[in-house]
């Protein structure tokens, strides 16, 4: 009931703050300050009310509650320090990390597809370096040369002009790159001291102390809590084992997978690069040379 109590005055803050707004003092020395104060005891009164229940309850257990309540609690104890402790996760990762990379090292997948991806782009990189470097270079020597000749149209007065003004130096091969008051102020500020000094877990804060008060419960407890805990953490290790063995499994296997495709890709991007390269020169060269040839040919025989 008390949490019920609290949420609905959560919801009624959520209202009155939007309603009166977010810069309500509280702290005025006045009405508001006087409804933080009685929520702040309301709350504290709750907690004391929650806390004497909650032992009450635990004094009035039985051997059999503490007799389950240690199973349970026991086993579940052993079970996560199993799961976690060196011979459960850890270790199944591990070996589950060698395995994989075991079998990757047997598939020759990566590396194929490594290497057939590397060749691709790198001769698609290198033609593309190797093409453009070569338009740039025939492009200027074409216009060099047809400037000459264009010139030597010209009067023999005119012939000791200024040199041609080439289309700019050719780059080099460019490389591929690695509550409750009703009010709304009141109300906003009687949440505010409640909230401030409620405790949710009273209630459980006071159910274990009545439990460790109770010597018919705590016998029952203490009967059951070291087989099950011996139970959980044999179980721990297990499923501890088998979800690292998988966990390790895939990361072994994922990451010789990417070691064997990288090198693989390396290899054969370097060497398709310089083959593409090649290509990419000369299949510009000619028409490069023969376009800037024209327009240098031009402005030479303009006897500019």
């Amino acid at each position: 009931m008390r949490m019920i109590l609290i949420a609905v005055l959560a919801s009624l803050l959520g209202c009155s703050n939007s309603e009166a707004g977010s810069d309500v003092n509280c702290f005025d020395h006045g009405p508001l300050n006087a409804a933080y104060h009685d929520g702040d005891q309301a709350a504290r009164a709750g907690n004391t009310a929650d806390a004497d229940r909650g032992r009450r309850d635990g004094l009035a257990l039985k051997r059999p509650d503490g007799e389950h309540d240690g199973t349970a609690e026991g086993y579940a104890a052993g079970r996560d320090a199993g799961y976690h402790g060196a011979a459960g996760y850890p270790a199944g990762f591990a070996s589950g990390t060698n395995a994989g990379l075991g079998d990757q090292a047997g598939d020759p997948t990566a590396c194929a597809e490594g290497a057939a991806v590397g060749d691709a782009e790198g001769r698609a990189a290198g033609y593309s370096d190797g093409y453009d470097t070569a338009a740039a270079d025939a492009r200027d020597t074409g216009y060099s040369d047809g400037f000459a000749d264009g010139a030597a149209t010209c009067p023999e007065d005119q012939a000791a002009r200024r040199a041609p003004t080439r289309g700019g130096a050719a780059a080099g091969p460019v490389l591929a790159a690695d509550q409750p008051p009703r009010s709304g102020d009141a109300l906003v500020c009687y949440q505010r001291g409640f909230a401030a000094a409620a405790d949710r877990n009273a209630y459980g804060g006071g159910l274990a102390a009545g439990k460790l008060a109770n010597p018919d419960y705590e016998a029952g407890y203490h009967a059951t809590y070291p087989a099950a805990f011996d139970h959980g953490t044999t179980d721990g290790v297990d499923a501890g084992y088998h979800d690292g063995y998988a966990a390790g499994y895939r990361a072994g296997y994922d990451d010789g997978y990417t070691a064997d495709y990288d090198a693989c890709y390396r290899g054969a991007y370097s060497d398709a690069y310089g083959a593409g390269l090649t290509i990419g020169l000369a299949a510009e060269v000619a028409a490069s040379y023969d376009d800037g040839y024209a327009s240098g040919y031009a402005d030479g025989a303009s006897c500019l």
